[in-house]
């Protein structure tokens, strides 16, 4: 017997774990079977967890069942998902399973309202499909073909199988708030999750999720945009770019990078703050501040080479935010700056992929908080032309 799932999980760093959408619609099938075969409410459920080598890795652990009720011809049970201490879009969503008898011979997965179907092809389901990853429709199946050999005797006639039809009330609602439609799953969410488990603020998440964009933008083009934040979203959504045309990787930006390169994207452009891209002029790929900092000195250094004076050079140096140099750069006229670190961004990228494809291109933008472009370097002679090219 299982122990409470809080019990089985436990916490890592003082965070709570949580269990993934794929692990919530296979405690609501079982339940929901269950409701059906032994025709009885179910509370709880009982599930195990893939096999894997975490501490939890194949543990059977208790979910409670937020809803359930039962026919003769159908079983229905609601599981909400806890996805513990997790920044996660779809903590405390509903999904829900319906389990009724079929003709045919083992177990049936189909989709309903707000569980979403794939579109493109670059996903390890193919188009068409439910978007149910293949380690929960394992589980799933797993869990309810035990069942189907425990109560063999009691299946109505003709009946050796069973469907199920997963539904989430508000998983369009929540779709949007996640990137289902740039990886190519449209009308709702996907049920996902490798281990069953979410790790609270996940890096190897966000990656994975970021690397899943990126394989889905290669199977279709050989050029992709990065953007590293919310000011490149902007600048991008104000000129109208499809929403597949870039993948927003956050402080991930040498990670996007590499994972672009091999997968065979040729051409890149990196869009993102004068505070991510000078970080990447210096050298440094992953952008979050505990892997260093050297922004006002490195826009203090290309300023120089621009023509600033040594008053100007200690100016720059005693800011504290790299969006504050822009101003005195307009107003000492050193706007050649901008570009200066874009065609040095460009440089390091290119040094950075060469291992995986000598023949990259890559383009780099140049953005301040508005949003506005300041700068950009790479085989494009204009704004506009670089635009065009990736829209």
């Amino acid at each position: 017997m299982g122990a409470d799932y809080h019990e089985v999980l436990g916490t890592i760093n003082g965070l709570r774990r949580g269990f993934t959408t794929g692990t919530t619609a296979q405690a609501a099938a079982r339940a929901a079977a269950l409701a059906l075969f032994s025709q009885s409410m179910q509370k709880e459920v009982e599930i195990t967890l893939p096999e894997g080598n975490k501490p939890f890795s194949g543990c059977s652990m208790i979910i409670p069942v937020e809803d359930c009720s039962y026919t003769a011809a159908e079983g229905f049970a609601s599981v909400l998902k806890d996805a513990g201490d997790d920044k996660d879009d779809t903590n405390g969503m509903e999904i829900q399973a319906m389990v009724s008898f079929s003709k045919e011979i083992g177990i049936q997965l189909k989709r309903s309202f707000g569980i979403g179907i794939v579109t493109r092809p670059g996903l390890r389901i193919p188009p068409g499909e439910p978007a149910i990853n293949p380690v929960p429709m394992r589980m799933i199946h797993k869990e309810l073909n035990q069942l189907l050999q425990e109560y063999q005797d009691t299946l109505p006639t003709g009946q050796r199988g069973l469907t199920v039809i997963f539904t989430a009330p508000e998983g369009e609602k929540i779709a949007a708030l996640t990137w289902n439609s740039r990886v190519g799953v449209e009308e709702g969410i996907s049920l996902i999750g490798t281990s069953g488990v979410v790790e609270p603020r996940s890096e190897a998440a966000y990656k994975t999720s970021i690397g899943m964009v990126i394989k889905s933008a290669a199977a279709e083009r050989d050029r992709l945009i990065i953007a590293s934040g919310y000011v490149g979203d902007k600048y991008l959504k104000d000129r109208n770019f499809q929403e597949t045309a870039w993948v927003t990787v956050g402080d991930y930006l040498g990670f996007a990078l590499k994972q672009s390169a091999k997968r065979g994207i040729h051409n890149l452009f990196l869009i993102g703050h004068i505070g991510k891209i000078s970080k990447i002029t210096a050298g440094l790929f992953n952008t979050h501040y505990q892997y260093g900092d050297a922004r006002l000195e490195t826009v203090a250094a290309f300023a120089a080479a621009c023509g600033a004076i040594p008053e100007q050079v200690e100016q720059l140096l005693s800011l504290s935010l790299a969006e504050a140099a822009v101003p005195l750069l307009e107003e000492w006229k050193l706007e050649k700056t901008f570009f200066r670190l874009a065609e040095r961004a460009v440089w390091r990228c290119k040094k950075f992929l060469d291992h995986i494809d000598p023949n990259i291109e890559v383009s780099v933008a140049i953005l301040d908080l508005k949003s506005r472009m300041l700068g950009f370097a790479g085989e494009f002679e204009t704004e506009e032309e670089l635009c065009l090219s990736f829209i």
